[in-house]
């Protein structure tokens, strides 16, 4: 049963990880766009742009949250295991899949509460506006945080549930996405 579950919940993390991923690749795109406008306008129009500079500030925050649990997910973040390759690939699972996560969870969980305070008291208390001529609200882009790190800590959760799976059954775990990077990288 627990197993079943599992694979149900690594499921619905894979497709909510790539939806995550695809909306922080589109909103690095209109950064792209919004910057190329900005140096169009400037450059060759002589007239630079209020927007272009306040729209990819907004869009920077989000962009990098909502890519962070794909990269949790595929196991393509920075690591240093000059000591962790020394330990067998029990220690080594249980280190990776299991205790990581368990931290991770903390940290993320700090994260998603804090960033929601945070937003709460944009929004409702002191009403935050930016300090450019636009004044846009900046609570949205602060309410990114918590649902990225939210994200996260659902992909650590669904890690420590398949890391505990691989425990309990001693198959291996699941494959990153993309195996020729993972032998180059």
């Amino acid at each position: 049963m627990f197993l079943k579950i599992v694979k149900i919940l690594d499921k619905v993390l894979d497709i909510l990880s790539k939806g995550a991923l695809l909306l922080s690749g589109l909103l690095l795109l209109a950064m792209g766009v919004n910057v190329t406008y900005g140096v169009i306008t400037r450059y060759v129009f002589h007239v630079p742009s209020i927007v272009a500079i306040e729209m990819t500030k907004i869009l920077m925050i989000p962009a990098l949250v909502l890519a962070v649990s794909y990269v949790q997910r595929n196991e393509r973040h920075l690591k240093v295991d000059f000591l962790a390759t020394r330990f067998s690939k029990t220690v080594q699972l249980i280190i990776s899949q299991i205790a990581l996560p368990v931290m991770g969870l903390f940290v993320g969980y700090v994260l998603v509460w804090k960033g929601w305070v945070s937003m709460e008291y944009s929004r409702s208390v002191i009403h935050e506006l930016s300090f450019s001529v636009w004044e846009e609200p900046l609570w949205p882009v602060r309410l990114a945080i918590p649902i990225g790190y939210g994200l996260l800590c659902l992909i650590m959760i669904g890690q420590l549930c398949r890391g505990i799976g691989t425990l309990i059954t001693g198959k291996k775990k699941r494959q990153p996405e993309n195996p020729e990077a993972e032998k180059s990288g």
